[in-house]
């Protein structure tokens, strides 16, 4: 299993000015953080559909297409993806119309360094928290489900770790309880 703190946070940066993708990359680049580029909007989404970035990086401006078509097909490809939009041309509509289309963020190049790197932080944390839930999800089920038994309480995690150390040293067992307990089940697991 993945431990969550050695996630890396997958970036895919997408822009025409190759200087500016080579500074992204560089800013952001570590060993917590894969950078991909691509200064072709179609190679970028290509990028897209191949890593499943947590975080896209959109120029609002590119020949053949906008950042808001970008940021739409991103989004309709995995709405779960944070898009932040980067431009040199600010102005308060297009940075509305991208807040409204989905966009996480609006940036103005030249990008503050400062600013994209808490962004990318933020982010790595909320991937952290989600691999740790998930693991935390998987253990969970792994250990409250036991062949046909189902439990979450700390009674039943008592009966699954006695089952679990009695099981394998010992033929025979003696079960006691009411009637509809599920010592049928626990005997069938013990004897597996």
């Amino acid at each position: 299993m993945t431990s969550s703190a050695n996630v890396a946070l997958r970036v895919v940066a997408i822009d025409d000015d190759v200087q500016h993708l080579k500074f992204i990359s560089t800013v952001l680049s570590s060993k917590q953080v894969v950078v991909s580029t691509a200064a072709d909007p179609g190679a970028g989404l290509g990028l897209v559909r191949k890593m499943r970035p947590h975080l896209v990086l959109v120029d609002l401006m590119m020949p053949g297409t906008t950042g808001i078509e970008l940021l739409e097909e991103v989004l309709r490809f995995d709405p779960g993806t944070e898009v932040v939009l980067l431009t040199g041309q600010y102005s308060t509509e297009s940075a509305v119309e991208a807040i409204q289309k989905g966009a996480a963020d609006y940036l103005t190049k030249p990008v503050d360094v400062e600013k994209l790197e808490q962004r990318v932080e933020s982010l790595l944390l909320e991937v952290r928290k989600g691999q740790r839930f998930l693991e935390l999800e998987n253990e969970l089920l792994e250990n409250s489900q036991f062949a046909a038994m189902v439990g979450h309480s700390a009674a039943m995690l008592e009966v699954f770790h006695r089952i679990r150390r009695v099981a394998p040293h010992f033929r025979t067992v003696l079960l006691t309880g009411e009637t509809g307990v599920g010592k049928e089940l626990a005997a069938q697991h013990c004897t597996r």
